[in-house]
């Protein structure tokens, strides 16, 4: 494991956060379609969706029962343990190399100046045996995976997000703060835990949610990956949302959040259902950090300051992590 000592929480600045403010939505208060970003009115119909839904869509055993069980479980993983940073990484059952590529590059680092992260991947269920039983050799040996009771697929990517909720507040509740990533990204840890220290310095332990956010979007109705029909959401726009790549939060938003699912009918696209839904019923502030993130596509040179990195290359992740494990002492500027 290499030394990265040499990022010094007070060499860095710390990106200044472009802010969503909305006003509280309850079903006691009446409908209000408006939010203010930076001064600007953005219309959404989200609140006509959440407030007029149906029992009969409030039923869903995992989404709102919270009848999550775990069929693999290292819940040692944070006992005691003071936790400064929890990673979960979101990956296919399949993915065994990837989650090997993790281990060797970020996953390597738990210790960040007297500040220790642990990570953990999240799973659902596969019906291959042969890959289940490499899941469990995998478990065995490095004890750092979760599997939950929903089938691993694209389309269940919102039950994966909320089980790691359930999992986060089971058995590792104490943890500062959490991010959240898929397997095509690197964290910049010496960055992020510099960015998180300047937030503990500062008292701030409550009320983070950080991301990219995306501002107006509308459902794709066809002809894409993500087409969602009318009779799954009947509005034209989506309220605001964190994509749903990365998000880096505080013990509280995960706490809200998952409190919310019970209320919130389901949307298999998790991006607008854990980051704008969820939030938007939580009334959770979202920020986004001018460095949160950076695409490096083949015709990769070097990287700019960022906290994460998208790429979906696995030698390109490897070549971002050695660049960022290799860099001297060096000041971040957004």
């Amino acid at each position: 494991m290499k030394d990265l000592s040499f990022y010094n929480s007070e060499d860095k600045e710390t990106p200044e956060p472009e802010r969503i403010v909305h006003k509280t939505i309850t079903k006691a208060t009446g409908i209000n379609n408006k939010t203010v970003f930076k001064e600007m009115n953005i219309s959404t119909e989200f609140e006509y969706f959440y407030l007029n839904v149906s029992q009969e869509r409030l039923n869903d055993a995992l989404l709102h029962k919270h009848q999550y069980r775990t069929l693999l479980n290292n819940d040692l993983k944070c006992i005691g343990k003071n936790v400064f940073l929890l990673v979960f990484v979101h990956v296919a059952c399949h993915k065994i190399l990837r989650r090997h590529l993790i281990r060797s590059t970020y996953g390597s680092i738990s210790e960040f100046e007297d500040h220790h992260i642990e990570y953990i991947f999240v799973l659902g269920q596969t019906s291959n045996i042969t890959v289940q039983r490499e899941i469990n050799d995998e478990s065995r040996k490095y004890k750092d995976i979760v599997q939950g009771n929903f089938v691993d697929s694209y389309r269940n990517l919102t039950y994966k997000l909320v089980f790691s909720m359930f999992w986060v507040n089971s058995y590792c509740s104490r943890a500062k703060y959490v991010i959240k990533v898929d397997d095509d990204l690197i964290i910049n840890i010496p960055f992020v835990m510099s960015h998180l220290q300047q937030k503990a310095k500062n008292n701030v332990f409550t009320n983070v949610l950080e991301c990219i956010t995306q501002l107006v979007s509308e459902p794709l109705r066809k002809g894409y990956k993500t087409n969602i029909s009318i009779l799954e959401y009947p509005f034209q726009t989506f309220p605001p949302y964190c994509s749903g790549a990365s998000s880096i939060m505080s013990m509280d938003v995960i706490r809200k959040m998952y409190d919310a699912t019970k209320q919130v009918p389901f949307i298999w696209i998790e991006d607008v259902y854990g980051g704008g839904f969820l939030p938007w019923v939580s009334n959770i502030e979202m920020q986004s950090p001018r460095c949160f993130l950076e695409k490096v596509g083949d015709k990769y040179n070097d990287i700019s300051c960022s906290l994460v990195y998208l790429t979906d290359s696995m030698r390109i992740q490897r070549i971002v992590w050695e660049t960022i494990s290799n860099r001297t002492k060096f000041q971040c500027k957004c």
